[in-house]
């Protein structure tokens, strides 16, 4: 059964990334951004998409990277292909980036959850389905870090495979938990188990102040 497998990085540390690479951060981002649009599966088909114009050669796109991580929508103008090979960029730079120089002390939280209990707290706190609204626990598995629009109504379809949220939206994602506490009682075993568990999990790194990593595994 696929759910999400919950993680967690130093905020200071990755948003010191995002707005103040150092030049061996860019280096690195610019080989994982490399491998990513060589991966064959990627269909570039718009022929718009800013991809198309990347530089082949991995030494050129240290200041491609610099100029994405500057922008306030990493996704927008891209097309289904190229969203996927930048996502795929940046959940390698967060799970594997420490191991490369990255140190944004990655860390793992929970080894899994399923979708039931993501889908009843939704129900629970009334957020309409495939949207994104000021419930923080919407954007659960749903919102890659600045993607401003994912998964809200009218959305181009395109499914992330993860998402992450700052210290601010997982004290807003615990208190929410918290609130369905009693109700997450009157479910089924294997919820309430996952509730508990995700519960503890979200509490943690709201504590801690860092980044919720949310991995959804399918």
């Amino acid at each position: 059964m696929a759910g999400y497998i919950l993680y967690s990085l130093d905020w200071d540390k990755f948003a010191a990334l995002v707005e103040r690479p150092t030049a061996e951060q860019l280096r690195v981002l610019a080989d994982l951004v490399a491998d990513a649009i060589e991966n064959p599966i990627w269909d570039f088909d718009d022929d718009d998409d800013p991809v198309l114009a990347w530089p082949d050669d991995p030494a050129g796109l240290p200041a491609v990277v610099a100029r994405r991580l500057a922008r306030t929508d990493w996704y927008g103008d891209l097309s289904d292909g190229g969203k996927t090979a930048w996502e795929g960029a940046i959940f390698q730079a967060g799970q594997n980036g420490d191991e490369h120089g990255l140190d944004l002390a990655f860390r793992v939280e929970s080894d899994g959850v399923y979708w039931d209990v993501i889908d009843f707290a939704r129900r629970e706190l009334r957020v309409p389905p495939n949207k994104v609204t000021a419930v923080a626990l919407s954007a659960f598995g749903t919102r890659p870090f600045r993607h401003p629009t994912a998964g809200r109504s009218g959305d181009d379809g395109w499914a992330p495979m993860h998402s992450m949220h700052p210290p601010d939206e997982v004290r807003r994602m615990a208190d929410e938990l918290r609130s369905l506490a009693a109700a997450a009682q009157r479910q089924g075993e294997e919820v309430r188990g996952d509730f508990a568990e995700l519960l503890a999990a979200v509490e943690r790194v709201a504590a801690d102040g860092r980044l919720l990593f949310v991995q959804v595994d399918t």
